[in-house]
């Protein structure tokens, strides 16, 4: 039976009114969950901002490159790591980008397959930019880059210069605030073509914006060689190891480049590792807080390096393991160097607190004389931690060496620079390469 049509009315009037009451109260709910801390956009954006120090268990996608692979370039590769879905050139924001890791398997191609494969805009492309977002190989996020298991390592290479390949960057890779591994790969020919560059198989300790420099690096059967640097660069945050690595014919005439240089940085770690022939330059320089190597062997081996190791702003030295062989061509006295190169005034480099020495197995081996500098001395471990602030830095002061088991050919008490035992005739040189493919 019908309700009196007045009736009906006043019940309908009272449920818009109960209608609107319950939307009002949601719409208030709302505006008041919207100027909360979980929804508003600048607490979004705050939020977003706070990214971890390392990626969190981070899922790496596997990317294969190749001939036949699904990405027939190492730029296609990098191109979809950049893309709008994934780094988007950092702007993912640093949460994402610290979770997002990237695990690229290159398989090897014909000579030549992989030559100036190094970005968008590498003159490969014949002046075409490829992919959108461009990529230049800043490595955003963590990285797994190696060279297919079980097969010959790829050979990442220029024509023989990298001006037009390396483009907006100054190395084929530059790693930032994360963790990146490269394994069983070859680099070679990242130089400027007038002799003049600083460009580097793979630059170090780019901080990532908004994301805090907490970063390994791992270099592992790797070979690099007839670049400006090896590997160049580094920062407070940031270990480095290199490990059964192989390098040589690195550096040019300026003298400011290195087989490998860590010019910052906690810990260097060197294991099993070869460096040789080298221009102007050190065999291996390290400005980390601490400087550990193993079983590794810095020979000139008829070059013209400087010194074999250089650790000029002292910190703690640990050495079990180590070759060095100098050079009649060498551009410097020293076979190692210890502090002494005061960097206060210069870019704040400070002399490493705490400082320390430990040698357990080293063999140095000194030419007659200096050809290219005849009055020059010979010098063994030239130690300068007590020279005084003005050659040091601040703070800086004697750090006594502990050293035990160390031999040494053509060198005297007066120059060797720690107590050693003389070898009778020159020990022959182990040349082999360390790498294990």
């Amino acid at each position: 039976m019908r309700k009196p049509r007045a009736k009906r009315a006043k019940e309908s009037a009272r449920m818009k009114l109960d209608r609107r009451k319950l939307l009002t109260g949601l719409a208030a709910t709302a505006a008041g969950l919207a100027g909360s801390k979980l929804l508003t956009k600048t607490a979004l954006a705050a939020e977003e901002k706070r990214a971890p120090a390392q990626p969190i268990d981070p899922s790496y996608e596997v990317l294969e490159v190749g001939p036949g692979k699904r990405f027939t370039t190492l730029t296609d590769a990098g191109v979809f790591m950049n893309s709008d879905r994934r780094w988007n050139n950092n702007y993912a924001g640093p949460q994402k980008v610290a979770r997002m890791g990237f695990r690229v398997i290159v398989s090897p191609g014909p000579p030549g397959y992989y030559v100036n494969d190094s970005g968008s805009h590498s003159r490969r492309w014949k002046g075409q930019v490829l992919g959108w977002p461009p990529y230049e190989w800043n490595l955003w996020g963590p990285v797994i880059i190696e060279g297919e298991p079980g097969k010959p390592p790829p050979v990442l290479e220029t024509d023989g210069a990298g001006d037009g390949v390396l483009y907006y960057q100054t190395g084929l890779f530059a790693t930032g605030s994360l963790d990146a591994t490269f394994r069983r790969l070859i680099f070679k020919g990242f130089r400027r073509d007038d002799g003049q560059g600083n460009y580097a198989a793979v630059r170090l300790g780019q901080e990532t914006p908004l994301i805090p420099m907490n970063s390994h690096v791992l270099f592992e059967d790797c070979e690099i060689s007839n670049c400006d640097n090896g590997i160049m660069g580094g920062a407070v945050g940031q270990s480095l190891t290199l490990r059964r690595c192989h390098f040589h014919d690195n550096g040019n005439e300026t003298g400011r480049v290195h087989n490998v240089y860590f010019s910052a940085g906690d810990t260097l770690t060197v294991e099993d590792t070869l460096s040789t022939r080298c221009a102007i330059v050190h065999l291996r320089k390290s400005r980390a807080a601490t400087t550990i190597i193993r079983n590794t062997r810095l020979l000139g081996n008829g070059g013209y390096e400087s010194a074999c190791l250089d650790v000029p702003d002292a910190g703690v030295l640990d050495i079990d393991g180590l070759v060095c062989e100098k050079s009649p061509n060498t551009d410097a006295s020293w076979i190692i160097h210890y502090a002494g190169e005061n960097q206060d005034k210069g870019n704040g480099v400070p002399f490493h607190i705490p400082s320390s020495i430990k040698i357990r197995d080293l063999t140095m081996i000194a030419p007659p004389s200096v050809a290219r500098h005849p009055g020059w001395p010979i010098l063994g471990f030239a130690n300068r931690s007590g020279a005084g602030e003005e050659e040091s830095g601040k703070g800086s002061y004697l750090v006594k060496p502990d050293a035990q088991n160390v031999k040494a050919f053509g060198l005297t008490n007066a120059n060797a620079g720690l107590p050693f035992a003389p070898l009778a005739s020159k020990p022959a040189l182990d040349l082999t390469s360390p790498v294990r493919i």
